[in-house]
């Protein structure tokens, strides 16, 4: 089964300096932690607002989905945490 993002929902954890997002292989879920580097090198800038980190994730969606999905082939795991080094 190919993984998919039917669910476009995507938090922020400043504390925890993560984006949350989800995505589905068949039924199981694969939640997602983006580290908000990883989205700084993807935007090409540093320490963004915090709204700004979602727009920017929101404008590069299809390429971190692109990641992810590369990303969880690789492991089948149920959460994944996206870095730098996953780019």
């Amino acid at each position: 089964m190919t993984l998919g993002f039917p669910n476009q929902t995507r938090n922020i954890d400043e504390d925890a300096d993560i984006i949350r997002f989800s995505g589905h292989d068949g039924v199981m879920e694969v939640r997602f932690l983006m580290e908000l580097p990883a989205l700084e090198k993807m935007a090409g800038t540093k320490s963004m607002a915090l709204s700004a980190y979602l727009t920017a994730f929101d404008q590069r969606r299809e390429q971190i989905q692109s990641i992810a999905d590369r990303v969880y082939k690789r492991s089948r795991k149920s959460l994944i945490r996206l870095s730098v080094s996953d780019l």
